[in-house]
């Protein structure tokens, strides 16, 4: 149980996913300056023969990544834990379980479900049509069902450009969240969107994520809520993590501490 104000982040990114700044020892040393119990690395996986390494390390940088968290781990006043934030497709799940998890012996995986398959063409979740996302959650349930995961990031991104959340937008975020709760897999509340543009729902300026009517709506069905940083850049490390918080306490919604959930050690027990 937590009894200071030191808290934990288990998505963290590097240079090495190309849209990211800093090395692991970067973000850790911002880690031990803003107050953290544990810190958990998750850049981007890779994928066998470097595909799309545009966006995320080549798999010939893998063992950079694992070398560079390890020597930042070092002398880190807290525990830091090497895994990686993944997409699900059912063809890669050998790569996930017998690379990632085994080979490299990752202590934790995410899954980030940034992109649905639509006819051959990978297309962004906040861009989905109405018939697509039903697909998208299903697909992403499939992936939470598969055991491979630690938790589940940023599950409202499918709705980070819709400014007039509808029915279906509610059922596809009950479908989600009941999922979550069913397979006992955390969902977070993911800071990288408090840095982001606002959009106006219902007359007033929020973030594009986390979305209030989603979290309240997990808050309610008694979902395991989580806070992350989603860190793209050193400075938002633990602040990240802090806005999320915030976000939470400021709708009356009970998280866990990360660390906690996830039954990692930490400073803090």
């Amino acid at each position: 149980m937590k009894t200071n104000n030191l808290i934990s982040n288990f998505h963290t990114h590097t240079y090495l996913c190309k849209h990211a700044e800093g090395k692991p020892i970067d973000y850790v040393k911002e880690a031990i300056k803003a107050g953290c119990s544990a810190l958990g690395f998750s850049d981007h996986c890779p994928y066998p023969d470097s595909s799309w390494d545009y966006c995320r390390m080549g798999e010939y940088e893998v063992n950079l990544y694992k070398s560079m968290v390890e020597e930042a781990a070092i002398d880190a006043p807290f525990p830091v834990y090497f895994g990686f934030e993944c997409e699900w497709h059912p063809r890669y799940k050998s790569w996930y379980k017998d690379f990632l998890r085994e080979e490299l012996k990752s202590d934790f995986l995410v899954l980030g479900s940034h992109w649905y398959d639509v006819d051959g063409r990978l297309e962004y979740a906040p861009t989905l049509t109405k018939k697509e996302l039903f697909g998208y959650i299903d697909f992403t349930i499939e992936g939470m069902s598969s055991g491979l995961y630690n938790f589940l990031a940023h599950p409202d991104l499918f709705l980070a450009d819709v400014s007039n959340i509808d029915s279906d937008h509610l059922a596809c975020s009950r479908a989600l969240i009941q999922a979550a709760i069913d397979l006992d897999v955390p969902i977070e509340i993911n800071g990288y969107g408090t840095f982001k543009r606002k959009i106006v729902r219902a007359g007033r300026d929020e973030f594009i994520y986390p979305v209030r009517q989603f979290w309240e709506l997990a808050s309610d069905m008694g979902a395991r809520i989580i806070c992350n940083s989603d860190a793209h850049f050193p400075k938002h490390t633990i602040l990240g993590c802090r806005n999320a918080m915030a976000f939470a306490a400021s709708l009356g919604i009970k998280v866990q501490d990360t660390a906690e959930a996830l039954g990692f050690r930490s400073i803090n027990g």
